[in-house]
């Protein structure tokens, strides 16, 4: 009994020592990120000229010496880079600047990337078949949106080079986790409990107590840049002969139907969305979705309790769908097993997508008009216009007829659909790039078939339905917080199970 009792004592030790160098460790990550991109970020005011180098040097460096803490990095920068630039806005000379500001996270991405994937091909490159698959495969088809974007980029650069941005930002981003989750023990789930606690009191922040929020972030002159071009434009003008409701500020902006359909209009609810740390309620409802999904599968109900009222007040749908599928899909799994439950959830998305674009239709919704508009235009040009043209950067929204788009079932051109979009941009790609994710997403599941791993089971179901949550939102492949963060943990899940001598 002596000796039980001892040995009890020893594993308790090593239980507790384990837990304090995994805190020491993702507080000492966290610190890294949120330093990388506040130095990017103030450094702007001082001149572009150092603070874009110097992103990219530090970038480098920590990809190279400390790529667990890189990881961590590149996801503290796209959470939070926009609440950096709301602290230092009144700095900022317009909306120009403004814009500028706002590029620093891809910049520690791409330097990441670049970085990480230079020491795979001069290190590791034919030392594991799988791993060598997957890059290539994704590498090939990083190569198919590049010929489309140099396509693109010669009929509208500006928005080409952010179409572009948007598009390989995910490919980019798993690459980097399962090269870094193949090669090391990474423990990350201290650094997400960490971040997850930080949206918490940030988001209670900021649906309890908006004034506060705003005066402590900077909001207001934030939120003044980047409403400014609406304003100027007359949109709220022109919103406002249309629909009765006079907006006035941004604020006023913030108000919308709850989950913003005309399906609830009888019920007169409106919410003041919540925009978060990244000051994009769209965006921030995925970002929570994700951090939701891994603090439920990963056995932390409390904090996902306390996130799931974010999701709700963030007030978009899509989100919540997802949230709710990824349930179902790993309901089937736990009873049918991966192969059954990857064409059960394939059935269930297919009903999701022929209901969501009947019903959407049938009330004139302006984001299945736009994926029809982009289906039309690929039957009657199937080869692709270019990366950059047609999709909502290069639509001016106040020459938009949405009436006359209603009575003809479409929009001219694809747009507010990202499925739509890809169609009209790149054409046959468009397919190549989307079934390049269902590939992930059952390489993924089949490693959970071996695993039993549930958050690995949610990340194949989520990466599948936010694929379907493309037809009726740009953000949810253009965001690196909706895409972008889903097929992430896709990357830990492939490169830990390679690591551990799964073969995907």
């Amino acid at each position: 009994m002596r000796v039980a009792g001892k040995n009890h004592s020893v594993q308790m030790s090593l239980r507790f020592r384990t837990w304090n160098r995994d805190t020491f460790d993702a507080l000492g990550a966290l610190a890294g990120g949120f330093l990388l991109i506040g130095i990017s970020v103030v450094g702007h005011l001082l001149s572009p000229l150092i603070a874009i180098p110097l992103a990219a040097l530090l970038s480098a460096f920590v990809a190279n010496y400390a790529p667990r803490t890189a990881v961590i990095s590149v996801i503290v920068a796209l959470l939070f880079q926009n609440l950096f630039v709301s602290l230092v806005s009144q700095h900022l000379s317009g909306p120009d600047e403004f814009k500028i500001i706002r590029g620093y996270n891809f910049i520690i991405l791409v330097m990441v990337w670049v970085t990480i994937a230079a020491g795979y091909l001069t290190r590791l490159r034919g030392a594991n078949r799988s791993i060598d698959k997957l890059i290539n495969v994704t590498s090939c088809v990083m190569g198919i949106v590049f010929f489309y974007f140099l396509f693109g980029f010669i009929q509208n650069p500006t928005p080409a080079v952010i179409y572009l941005r948007n598009i390989v930002s995910p490919i980019m981003l798993f690459q980097i986790t399962i090269l870094v989750f193949c090669r090391f023990e990474f423990r990350i789930s201290a650094a997400l409990f960490f971040i997850s606690l930080i949206f918490i009191l940030l988001g209670y922040l900021e649906l309890t107590s908006r004034a506060d929020w705003l005066n402590l972030t900077g909001g207001n002159n934030y939120w003044e840049l980047d409403m400014r071009g609406e304003r100027l434009s007359l949109e709220w003008d022109r919103e406002a002969r249309e629909s009765g409701r006079v907006t006035t500020s941004y604020l006023d902006a913030f108000k919308v139907d709850f989950f913003n359909t005309p399906l609830l209009d009888g019920l007169d609810l409106r919410i003041t969305r919540l925009m978060g740390p990244n000051m994009h309620a769209i965006s921030y409802s995925y970002a929570v979705a994700f951090l939701l999904i891994f603090t439920l599968f990963r056995g932390a109900p409390i904090s996902a309790a306390l996130l799931f009222p974010l999701l709700v007040f963030a007030n978009a749908k899509g989100a919540l769908i997802l949230l709710v599928l990824v349930g179902v899909g790993w309901c089937a799994f736990r009873l049918f097993g991966a192969r059954l439950s990857f064409w059960a959830m394939g059935l269930l998305l297919t009903v999701y997508t022929l209901a969501g674009i009947v019903v959407g239709l049938q009330i004139g919704d302006f984001h299945v008009l736009g994926f029809m508009g982009g289906l039309h235009n690929f039957l009657s040009f199937p080869f692709g216009h270019g990366i950059g043209v047609g999709g909502n950067l290069a639509t001016d929204f106040t020459k938009l007829d949405w009436p006359a788009y209603q009575a003809l079932g479409r929009t001219p051109v694809a747009i507010e659909s990202a499925v739509g979009v890809l169609l009209y941009q790149m054409g046959p790609g468009a397919f190549i790039l989307l079934g390049l994710y269902v590939w992930i997403a059952w390489q993924t599941l089949r490693v959970a078939s071996y695993t039993g791993n549930s958050l690995h089971i949610a990340a194949s179901f989520a990466l599948l339905t936010v694929l379907v949550n493309g037809i009726f939102q740009e953000e949810a492949l253009f965001s690196p917080l909706a895409l972008g963060l889903l097929i992430t943990l896709n990357g830990m899940a492939l490169g830990q199970a390679i690591r551990k001598g799964f073969i995907p």
